[in-house]
């Protein structure tokens, strides 16, 4: 009888874990590879954010946001003398004039002229940021249904220009409504090659929803999220990304079926909006989904 070998005896044992291993891995429910882990390659801001500071000096706020890690904009219109030196500026700074859109009105009186700009701004996505020409009281779900007749017809005239036509949500969609949701409507009555969805996540949570169980049941209709924050407190204000209570991590787990590829840092009313886009930035860059 051959004595084996300390050596010997390690080297089979160890060849023979991993293939049990292997063989278990490959039975069903088994498998425990983990994705790999990602970060944001483009970290967008939406320029009402920092309104204020830009009114007072637009190049010297662009830059600060730049510096911050920041590449992308969602803005409408230009600053500065010209288009063409707004977007060399913007090009020198690394930073990508993105998206951009318009009300209703502004999509119904001047939808040729919404586009024209936005394809020489060299925007990608033209966004309705707001569905109605009033307050949107009393909106029955007729009405609902009759908005997202006019949203694809929209969304048509958007997508033959070569730009991506998307809706951009408050709470008053979530509102019950003749016992349905009205996103759900929405969802459910345009189509997805003509309309997609920029989600709020501040504002679905405003209205008592979740993003997560709408990426599950519309997968892929939502390409540009609004990435804005929620205080603890009774009244749910807004946060600064990150300094509130949405679980963003949990959020970006579903990016992927969600159909994600861009987001924009937004605050409605930030008391230093400098500083806001700047904790906002620095949560996102260490974010991983």
């Amino acid at each position: 009888m051959v004595k084996e070998s300390r050596r010997d005896f390690i080297k089979k044992s160890a060849l023979g874990a991993a293939g049990l291993t292997a063989a278990i891995n490959t039975l069903p429910g088994c498998n425990k590879t983990v994705a790999p882990s990602r970060a944001l390659e483009v970290i967008g801001l939406q320029t009402s954010t920092i309104s204020k500071p830009l009114r007072e000096d637009y190049k010297a706020t662009l830059q600060k946001v730049a510096e911050m890690g920041y590449n992308a904009l969602e803005l409408g219109g230009y600053m500065g003398p010209s288009m063409q030196e707004f977007k060399a500026f913007l090009a020198e700074l690394g930073l990508d004039p993105l998206s951009g859109g318009a009300s209703m009105i502004g999509l119904r009186d001047e939808l040729d002229k919404n586009i024209e700009e936005s394809l020489q701004m060299g925007k990608k996505y033209l966004i309705c940021f707001w569905p109605w020409t009033d307050s949107a009281e009393n909106k029955t779900i007729d009405d609902w249904k009759r908005l997202a007749g006019s949203l694809n017809k929209i969304g048509e005239k958007v997508k033959q220009a070569g730009l991506v036509f998307a809706y951009h949500n408050h709470d008053i969609e979530f509102k019950l409504t003749e016992g349905q949701i009205p996103y759900d409507v929405i969802l459910e009555n345009t189509d997805p090659a003509l309309v997609n969805m920029e989600i709020d996540l501040y504002w679905i949570k405003k209205g008592g929803q979740e993003p997560v169980p709408y990426f599950e049941k519309y997968p892929g209709r939502f390409p540009v999220w609004h990435i804005k924050d929620m205080d603890d407190s009774p009244e749910q204000d807004f946060a600064c990304v990150g300094r509130g209570i949405i679980d963003f991590p949990a959020i970006f787990a579903k990016a992927d079926i969600a159909g994600m590829k861009h987001v924009f840092v937004e605050h409605d009313r930030p008391a230093d909006p400098l500083e806001c886009a700047r904790v906002s930035c620095e949560y996102l860059k260490q974010l991983r989904y």
